[in-house]
């Protein structure tokens, strides 16, 4: 993961990326926290994740309830401006009660950016030989 992280940063759209790294190891039995009530299906087990970009807040921790519909309402937001993709109207089968991303409980990772710092450098990560 880490090499095709690094090329990422080597190529001519690394001013204009950010990158969320997530992972779910499944398991989750450790975490002594129960999980928020969003909708009949819960937001399930804390799951850990990782913005890299180079307006990405050097060193921030968010704090903030996400899960993984934060991605989706990233997305939603940048690219569309914010109307939120409808499950109902989609086409497609979506599992999804409805329309999550506009929860009041699910933070925003609109919070984990300074787009008014210059672009950070590259910082290629050890042990990824570029692809």
């Amino acid at each position: 993961m880490s090499g095709l992280i690094n090329t990422i940063m080597a190529g001519p759209d690394w001013s204009s990326t950010a990158i969320f790294l997530s992972w779910d190891d499944w398991g989750g039995f450790y975490d002594h926290v129960t999980p928020p009530v969003a909708d009949q299906n819960g937001y399930g087990l804390r799951v850990p994740g990782v913005v890299i970009s180079p307006y990405a807040k050097r060193g921030y921790i968010d704090h903030q309830t996400l899960s993984h519909d934060a991605y989706v309402k990233f997305i939603e937001d940048v690219f569309r401006n914010g109307p939120r993709l409808d499950p109902t109207s989609g086409g497609r089968p979506d599992p999804r009660p409805g329309v999550r991303e506009t929860k009041s409980l699910l933070g925003n990772l609109i919070n984990d950016f300074d787009f008014s710092q210059a672009p950070d450098p590259p910082t290629p990560l050890p042990g990824g030989t570029a692809y």
